[in-house]
């Protein structure tokens, strides 16, 4: 009896040691190295327009209130936002808010930030507009873009506020939010592949959703070393890539990754 007992205890404590390795990369994937400094995200208008002023407000009262923080969790699993707000931001601005629709673009494209579903549109800047234009009191009108045509968009009057806009993006041409979203670009790979750190890529395969080829681009002897680049239209096809074997590793937004790993 002593005898089963202790081969029970031993395989119960093997059992417990293998789950606790397991939850660490539970989703299969892993960060294997950064590929670009830290970066933000910020929310473009027409140059001028006091909207910039409402909606930045806005958003550092739903700091304060707990919000953006609880929103950043659901979606990334972590507290990613960047704007800080005490609280009192709007006391002297309730008066400019007028009753009106707010025409908000995004690119659906943009898996988690933003993308569209059979029940319509989903993703962290469309809960964002959502939550802005109810504080505000505004109705909240989503209107998919190109990210290339954001100006033409803004300039043309088919959008009032343009989400998901990269920091070092930003023109004199228009007015910007704070930035409202800390991210990064990093190198993403299989939890049961050969690929460990950035210099195991040599001769492999990467993924990378086209509109990033920018700043894939930043760092040429990486792009010499690989093997082959395989282009997605979108961040959810790219990560099946990953999963599937088609490549060995992929280059996305530190949100993204956030996403797919939580």
């Amino acid at each position: 009896m002593r005898r089963l007992r202790t081969a029970l205890c031993a395989l119960l404590c093997a059992v417990l040691l293998i789950s606790l390795c397991a939850c660490g990369d539970s989703s299969g994937f892993r960060i294997i190295d950064t590929y670009s400094p830290e970066g933000s995200f910020v929310i473009a208008f027409r140059q001028g327009d006091r909207i910039c002023e409402l909606v930045t407000a806005a958003m550092q009262e739903l700091a304060a209130n707990g919000t953006l923080r609880s929103t950043s969790y659901r979606w990334f699993g972590e507290n990613l936002v960047s704007v800080k707000g005490e609280g009192g931001e709007m006391d002297q601005l309730w008066d400019q808010v007028t009753d009106r629709t707010i025409t908000v673009g995004v690119d659906v494209t943009n898996m988690p930030m933003s993308y569209e579903t059979a029940e319509g549109y989903m993703g962290f800047d469309v809960d964002l507009a959502n939550y802005i234009c109810g504080y505000l009191g505004w109705r909240l009108a989503v209107y998919p873009i190109d990210p290339a045509m954001v100006d033409v968009e803004l300039q043309s009057g088919n959008i009032d506020m343009a989400m998901g806009i990269p920091e070092s993006d930003e023109s004199d041409a228009f007015s910007y939010s704070p930035a409202y979203l800390t991210s990064r670009y990093v190198l993403v790979a299989r939890v049961q592949g050969r690929v460990k750190d950035r210099s195991a890529m040599k001769g492999k395969r990467l993924g990378v959703v086209i509109t990033d080829l920018d700043i894939l681009q930043q760092d040429e002897k990486f792009v010499d070393s690989l093997g082959s680049i395989t282009y997605q239209t979108n961040t959810d096809g790219l990560f099946q890539a990953l999963l599937n074997g088609e490549v060995d590793g992929i280059l996305v937004s530190s949100v993204v990754a956030a996403y797919y790993m939580k």
